[in-house]
């Protein structure tokens, strides 16, 4: 087993392991990023305590192949856009694994990393020895040709599916998990993901969800210089359905409203579930006039749903809805996207009451001064 993880081993996370042998063989404390130098760049160093994971150093490579340096920074608190929820819990898992246990990890992921494509990468997960530090080694590797030795081509699709405990002398020692605890992880993992960022009545973004989206669809915005719009409804006279027809009814209202404004929506648009019968929807690339019509479009086809709630009963609803917009020539100076799209929300909140005051079911424009961060 030992020659096959050789045969299969990227070289250069073979010589990491190699020194890495050598650093737990010498008794004196060492510094990571002077002892590791020749590997530097494509090198990782980790401060955990098995929970909280921070990159105190992160390798030139990763910074340049994926365009940001990570240097500083913790790892439950980076943006999906950043490192995807599926990818932040296999770094988790692993880094939790070495640091309890104390054994090195090997594995390879294929993913979408860059706009170049899907890319397979190897890891070498090591511990330091003082018990808060991991050093992380990973190199991009190409696939194991159809003609490769038979044992080699099974080791490469296991380390596609578990990471591989491996022993000081470079053998293949144990599976950090079985395959089954593996499957059975990933898809708890997407039923907790679902339930965190999905509203449960409906299947639409709940507000934590749908404001990470919007944001990310924002901060796009602003790169591309493109006018980014923002819609805020409130289902009409939706306590009176509730209080009239009991809350089963009003859970049916609030299905068919999303099942209508599914219908008058884009593929790119973007809604969410804001509270009880508030929604937002953000609408990307599109300026003033296109929002109106789309605010226009989701109002009729809000009115025109009927709600059977038995044989021979049916109410219907009605929405009022606000519409910001924010050109490239009226976004404010900085960063700081969050206070920005809260701005516009508040905007849209303005135009959707005086949807409300003018008599409810129609479409109101916020006015022309830009969102002021806050």
């Amino acid at each position: 087993m030992r020659d096959l993880v050789a045969a299969l081993m990227h070289p250069r996370l073979a010589a990491l392991f190699a020194a890495w042998r050598e650093a737990a063989e010498s008794d004196a404390a060492i510094d990571p990023e002077l002892f590791f130098a020749d590997h530097a760049d494509h090198l990782l160093v980790v401060e955990t305590d098995g929970v909280r994971n921070r990159y105190s150093h992160y390798g030139l490579a990763f910074a340049t192949h994926f365009g940001i340096d990570l240097t500083g920074r913790t790892i439950d608190m980076l943006p999906d856009e950043i490192l995807t929820a599926d990818r932040r819990s296999m770094l988790e898992f692993e880094y939790a694994f070495v640091h309890r246990q104390g054994v090195p990890l090997w594995r390879s992921y294929t993913a979408e990393f860059s706009a170049e494509g899907t890319e397979t990468w190897q890891r070498l997960v090591l511990p330091l020895g003082d018990n808060h530090r991991l050093l992380v080694g990973a190199y991009p590797s190409s696939m194991v040709l159809p003609d490769a030795d038979a044992g080699v081509g099974l080791l490469s699709m296991l380390i596609e599916k578990v990471p591989l405990i491996l022993g000081k002398d470079g053998g293949l020692a144990d599976l950090a998990l079985s395959l089954q605890t593996f499957g059975e992880g990933r898809k708890q993992m997407a039923a907790m993901e679902a339930l965190a960022s999905l509203d449960s009545l409906t299947g639409i973004a709940n507000l934590r969800h749908f404001t990470h989206l919007a944001e990310a669809e924002l901060a796009h915005s602003r790169r591309m210089g493109r006018t980014y719009s923002l819609l805020a409804i409130d289902i009409d006279h939706f306590k009176r359905i509730n209080d009239g027809y009991g809350h089963a009814a009003g859970d049916e209202a609030l299905k068919a409203f999303v099942a209508a404004c599914r219908l008058g929506l884009r593929a790119p648009d973007i809604l969410g579930r804001c509270g009880g019968e508030e929604f937002g929807v953000a609408l990307p690339n599109t300026d003033g006039e296109g929002a109106l019509k789309i605010a226009e479009r989701l109002r009729r086809l809000v009115e025109q749903t009927v709600i059977t709630l038995e044989p021979g009963k049916d109410i219907s609803v009605t929405a009022s809805i606000g519409v910001a917009t924010l050109p490239p020539e009226e976004q404010p100076a900085g960063d700081n996207t969050h206070s920005i799209l809260r701005a516009l929300r508040a905007k849209a909140d303005q135009a959707l009451y005086r949807s409300k005051e003018e008599g409810r079911n129609r479409v109101s424009m916020a006015g022309s001064d830009p969102p002021t961060p806050r």
